[in-house]
């Protein structure tokens, strides 16, 4: 079974910082870590900004694909699944922080 650690927060809030520690934390601790980086700009500085977790055994994924819920469920079950087959005891999910406030603020038709 693998657990899955999901770090969210707004823009700015550290998430980043937060999971480059606790990732070099796990695998300090012999957990096979995984991070699954999501961000829509065209360059995913998230991503750049943890390959040195590499070194330490961790793999990085990036999941793209925008904003259709349903697909984008699909492609994280898909990956999830993916790598409880391929071993990793531990997957670091770190959504992006823009394009989910849809799905968490109401909308102007809902105030």
């Amino acid at each position: 079974m693998v657990q899955v650690d999901l770090i969210t927060g707004f823009l700015g809030a550290g998430k980043t910082t937060f999971l480059r520690r606790y990732a070099a934390y796990l695998a300090g601790q012999g957990e096979r870590v995984c991070i699954l980086e999501n961000d829509f700009g065209a360059v995913n500085v998230d991503a750049m900004l943890v390959q040195d977790l590499l070194e330490l055994g961790c793999e990085i994924e990036t999941i793209s694909g925008g904003c259709d819920c349903d697909t984008h469920q699909r492609r994280m079950r898909t990956k999830l699944i993916s790598k409880a087959m391929r071993g990793f005891t531990r997957v670091l999910v770190e959504p992006s922080a823009g394009p989910y406030t849809h799905l968490t603020l109401p909308t102007n038709r809902e105030r």
